[in-house]
């Protein structure tokens, strides 16, 4: 209780500056949605000729953390 006989009110906490993410993402979870759009960028090159899953994977890693740290 407050001085004054009310209870005290919640405190929102700013999550930046307590150094933690709004929507955190495990490193498994980020993991898995490289690999789903690297298969994704697979499937769309297999419609066409060349190609290689190393690049696929780099750009959908690229991709994913952009996504993930953009505010």
């Amino acid at each position: 209780m407050e001085k004054d006989g009310t209870l005290p009110q919640k405190r929102r906490v700013n999550r930046k500056k307590a150094g933690m993410a709004e929507d955190a993402v495990s490193q498994e979870m980020r993991r898995k949605m490289i690999e789903e759009s690297a298969y994704y960028r697979f499937q769309r090159r297999r419609q066409g000729n060349g190609g290689d899953h190393l690049e696929d994977w780099l750009q959908a890693e690229a991709e994913i953390d952009a996504m993930l740290n953009a505010d």
